[in-house]
């Protein structure tokens, strides 16, 4: 069975969460976190057996980094009198 050395070193070289640990990290209820797992969307997960789950602190950090939107101004046209 072939794996991926970058992404084993990357997980196992981080701080791992349990589900309330990432929750609160992202700001959601670790309900939100589990629904999102069972969707199979969300953050990576690492499932270590059927009721032991980990996440690395990294991809909770690259995940919220992600979602991050930076609003624009926009030009309405105005134009202030001098």
């Amino acid at each position: 069975m072939a794996s991926n050395p970058q992404k084993f070193c990357r997980t196992s070289m981080t701080r791992s969460l349990n589900t309330a640990q990432a929750a609160e990290k992202l700001g959601v209820r670790p309900a939100t976190l589990r629904g999102w797992k069972s969707q199979r969307v969300g953050p990576p997960f690492i499932q270590l057996s059927p009721r032991c789950v980990r996440y690395s602190e990294i991809d909770i950090e690259t995940y919220a980094n992600e979602r991050r939107v930076v609003p624009c101004v926009r030009d309405t046209g105005r134009r202030d009198a001098a």
